[in-house]
């Protein structure tokens, strides 16, 4: 797809954020939230890109991208959109998939147009990370520019350097639930390292996961500490259960923190969940409570035990 030079000529309205960030814990609803507000008439979101780094800061798009040499020399650019074109620096990763920002672009934007626009950029690691949002922006035709990377929450500082003007939302959900996702999730598609050899021993593959959540989940609630206090104007954390048993309100809150006008098209979301209610229009709010029936009593113990105090400082129970 050939992008058209015609920009979205409503520029950004007092009060609205120069970029939207989404990050939080896989499995927190980012995804959901991801959905919500690039339904929104004047945001676009674009899906995860993994650009500032994993949960291993190499594995960011950045540090590949760096390999090729100094972007101010042309040819360097335009080896850095064969790398992509290519596919190659997604596939070196031992550790995730394929980032879905990449296959997005690839699939619904010209290699010309995506050159053009590194080549018009400053060329530095923000100025290519702006022409990525960019170019999602520009596709949907509007006007601000966003992106979710759950693993981005390791690099918030980064982003609130980069974009004084931005806002980070950080999506939160019971650790609890999280696991019974990510339990199901890595059993059925058991593709990156470690999963792939642990899924074979079953009781090392539960114990691992739940080591996983439970301290990837306590560094999520210490980074909210100190987010919180640090951009207490730029910062805003959500819990998954919030959103989704009572979306009209916690998104009127959300929107007004971002300095977006409300509209009504954005409850309009379709149901995401394996359950009966898939594909149907609204917020799954059984979605809040479902691990509840799914979730052994030791695994449920050795969480709560783990993570009792943190569990409560932000409004959940043991």
């Amino acid at each position: 797809m050939a992008i058209s030079d015609d920009r979205p000529s409503d520029p950004r309205r007092p009060g609205e954020p120069e970029a939207v960030f989404i990050v939080g814990v896989s499995r927190s609803g980012t995804t959901l939230m991801q959905r919500t507000l690039d339904s929104h008439s004047r945001l676009a979101v674009a899906m995860e890109n993994h650009y500032l780094g994993h949960l291993v800061a190499r594995e960011g798009a950045r540090h590949y991208f760096r390999r090729v040499g100094d972007l101010r020399d042309d040819a360097n650019v335009r080896q850095l959109v064969d790398l992509v074109w290519s596919g190659e620096f997604q596939r070196r990763s031992r550790l995730r998939e394929i980032s879905p920002y990449w296959r997005w672009l690839m699939r619904t934007v010209s290699r010309d147009d995506f050159e053009a626009r590194l080549l018009a950029s400053d060329r530095s690691d923000r100025g290519v990370f702006t022409a990525i949002m960019r170019t999602y922006a520009d596709v949907k035709g509007k006007p601000l520019i966003g992106e979710k990377t759950p693993a981005h929450l390791g690099y918030v500082e980064t982003l609130l350097d980069w974009y004084p003007d931005a806002r980070v939302i950080h999506m939160l959900r019971d650790p609890r639930a999280i696991y019974v996702s990510e339990l199901r999730r890595r059993t059925e598609r058991a593709v990156t390292v470690p999963y792939r050899q642990l899924v074979r021993v079953p009781f090392l593959f539960r114990a691992f996961l739940l080591n996983q959540v439970a301290l990837t989940w306590a560094e999520a609630v210490g980074r909210h500490r100190t987010l919180v206090h640090r951009y207490p104007d730029r910062y805003r954390l959500v819990r998954f259960e919030d959103l989704v048993r009572d979306p009209r309100s916690t998104l009127e809150g959300l929107l007004d923190f971002l300095g977006l006008e409300w509209e009504e098209e954005i409850l309009a979301q379709k149901v995401v969940s394996k359950g009966s209610r898939r594909g149907e229009r609204g917020f799954d709010a059984g979605a809040a409570e479902r691990w509840e029936d799914r979730i052994g009593g030791p695994a449920r113990r050795w969480l709560g035990s783990l993570l009792g105090g943190r569990l409560r400082e932000v409004g959940y129970s043991e």
